[in-house]
């Protein structure tokens, strides 16, 4: 699935570099959202990143 700045919940799994990483805490703010990854990362989305990922079923 595509994953956006409008569609990101915590729990998803974004891929990054061909590795899954868990989100657990999302924080939106005017210019885009902050996601912290479980691995101790951050990343960011604007208006138009998009990321493939995945949401585990009954999410």
């Amino acid at each position: 699935m595509t994953i956006t700045r409008a569609t990101v919940r915590v729990e998803d799994r974004v891929v990054v570099g061909g590795v899954p990483m868990r989100v657990v805490d999302v924080v939106r703010t005017l210019t885009g959202v902050r996601l912290d990854l479980e691995e101790g990362e951050r990343l960011w989305l604007t208006a138009r990143t998009r990321l493939t990922g995945f949401r585990e079923p009954g999410d």
